[in-house]
């Protein structure tokens, strides 16, 4: 009877992080994805990481103030460790965003289900372009086995509230979503520019030509044609991102880990 008791503690106390972890990781905290799934998928893989973490774990607390310090502990670092992957899928929806509104889009909003907020078509592609592409380079499979690694490296219980280090670095971290949106939008801003520039200088030399009736179809034709001539380069612009954000990644577990 106490072995199963002692089972269930560690259960909970995996349970926890692994619940603090997945609400801000992609494709879990998706409100798209049914609640039964999410918590489905939650019990399941805490009861498979159970037994490999469990020399790992501490003492179950018995006082309520104990349980929410450790609470609060879990939470920040699942907090900690999602925002970088958050960050580069806001880079990608964000280039939606400036492509969208330098086409024309920006006046045809929609309600994201996802977000609940308002969002472009080009911001919606561009963001499940990068949730495909990540799980396509099997990004969930090193989330998982960072869940894993983070048992050893900040077992339960042991981790600050916020490090110093940690705090420092998070902006640095942040520029990756601003980097990675001129990245992506670049090449369709620049054929943009130079279109309006030419709609400009043909205004300037025949001013009876209506260029702002025809400025408007003309930019967001050229728009979707650049668009459409530039996705080859995203996908491996993605991958790389992807890959790139496993050592920051692990260097906010060593951060917690003081």
């Amino acid at each position: 009877m106490e072995h199963l008791l002692q089972n269930w503690r560690n259960f909970l106390l995996v349970a926890l992080r692994t619940s603090c972890l997945l609400a801000f990781w992609p494709v879990w905290d998706s409100r798209l994805i049914p609640g039964q799934v999410r918590v489905f998928s939650l019990l399941v893989i805490s009861l498979a990481l159970t037994p490999v973490v469990a020399p790992f774990l501490p003492e179950f607390p018995t006082a309520w103030p104990a349980f929410l310090i450790l609470a609060t502990q879990e939470f920040l670092l699942g907090l900690s460790l999602g925002l970088l992957v958050r960050f580069l899928l806001a880079g990608a929806q964000l280039a939606g965003h400036l492509l969208s509104t330098q086409m024309g889009f920006g006046l045809v909003t929609l309600i994201d289900p996802q977000s609940r907020d308002q969002a472009t078509v080009v911001a919606d592609l561009f963001l499940f372009l990068a949730v495909v592409v990540f799980l396509a380079s099997d990004g969930h499979h090193f989330l998982l086995r960072l869940l894993v690694l983070s048992f050893q490296e900040v077992p339960v219980g042991s981790a600050f509230f916020l490090p110093g280090n940690l705090l420092g670095a998070m902006p640095g971290y942040g520029a990756l979503m601003y980097k990675l949106a001129v990245m992506l939008a670049a090449p369709v801003l620049a054929a943009l520019f130079l279109a309006q520039l030419a709609m400009g200088l043909v205004a300037r030399a025949v001013p009876q030509i209506q260029v702002m009736i025809l400025g408007f179809p003309l930019t967001i034709a050229l728009g979707l044609l650049f668009l459409f001539l530039t996705l080859t380069m995203v996908g491996p612009l993605l991958v790389e991102n992807f890959a790139s954000l496993r050592t920051p990644l692990h260097q906010v577990l060593q951060a917690w880990r003081g």
